[in-house]
């Protein structure tokens, strides 16, 4: 009588059935592991000559802070909603060397001051200043955004962000101002007084039912349904196999990456399975690497969008 033990994905939330076979046969058989940027286009609405909330200067600090809590390089198209004298953006393109930047303002003065200072600085051909209603501007080239904006004007805006941002782009304020959307990072700037920045990461769409096939012996295969909840970047899932549903923990979303790990104890020896995917339109692509004492295996999984969630 032969004896098949079987793990692998039971440790991500699958049936025993989907993992790796492990022992084959009794006492001392032997054991086998299967191997196989434009800027912005003026708004033609009126503006106000004025911002109705009263112009202060960023201060060095705060902008260094800002750039560096962004993680800024020369990849990056750097947009700053509430621009002021052009700060920001100049020390984007000149100091870390951003691919472009483009600063939006309202306040005509404001907006002549920061082409004039981009000019100064020998930066203008990369760094542009529009007056124009931050509710018109199109971000969708932009990779960091930073919101230089009154709270309310800031979560009015969390719509905009949320569908016309790329899935990673990186947001950043002075104020935890896009509601029950929570940072991501907080980081306080030394100065008089001191400043709190908050980071944002834009979370890709991924609540809904993603359906996939493991292979996880040659020509032996297990259907499986991947489920996801989710609250901005905070998921919850489960997986279906095998007509039974098992929790999947310590998910972590970040732009379209995502992570899962879970250890789990079968037969006596401890398991454990760490999933890296990224989502790419409706297919998430990854890999789980499953571990059980010495043994080892990784396995290919690709999931295809069954449904998306109701919203």
């Amino acid at each position: 009588m032969t004896v098949q033990k079987t793990f692998g994905l039971a440790a991500l939330g699958f049936s025993v059935s989907l993992g790796i076979v492990l022992l084959s046969g009794l006492g001392d058989r032997a054991v086998t592991i299967a191997q196989s940027v434009p800027s912005p286009t003026p708004s033609v609405s009126p503006l106000p000559s004025q911002s109705s909330t009263p112009y202060v200067p960023t201060s060095d600090a705060v902008i260094s802070g800002t750039l560096k809590l962004a993680g800024v390089t020369r990849d990056d198209v750097v947009y700053d909603l509430g621009s002021g004298d052009g700060g920001l953006i100049i020390a984007a393109v000149k100091d870390y060397g951003a691919r472009r930047g483009a600063g939006v303002d309202v306040d005509a003065g404001l907006v002549q001051l920061s082409n004039e200072n981009a000019q100064k600085a020998g930066v203008s051909d990369r760094a542009q200043f529009v007056r124009q209603d931050r509710f018109q501007t199109d971000l969708r080239d932009a990779t960091v955004v930073n919101l230089n904006l009154p709270p309310d004007v800031s979560l009015k805006l969390r719509p905009t962000l949320l569908s016309d941002l790329k899935p990673g782009t990186r947001i950043v304020s002075r104020t935890a101002s896009l509601g029950d959307w929570k940072p991501d990072k907080t980081i306080a700037v030394a100065g008089t007084p001191s400043q709190t920045l908050y980071y944002w990461v834009v979370p890709t769409k991924i609540a809904g039912d993603w359906q996939g096939r493991i292979e996880y012996a040659p020509g032996r295969n297990q259907p499986y349904t991947f489920r996801f909840t989710q609250q901005f970047q905070q998921v919850k899932g489960d997986v279906i196999a095998d007509g039974k549903k098992y929790n999947i923990p310590n998910i972590v979303l970040t732009g379209d990456r995502l992570t899962f790990n879970r250890t789990e104890t079968i037969q006596g020896q401890q398991g454990a399975v760490q999933f890296n995917g990224r989502v790419e339109g409706d297919t998430l692509k990854g890999t789980a690497g499953v571990r059980w004492g010495i043994l080892a295996r990784n396995f290919a999984i690709v999931a295809k969008r069954s449904n998306r969630a109701a919203k």
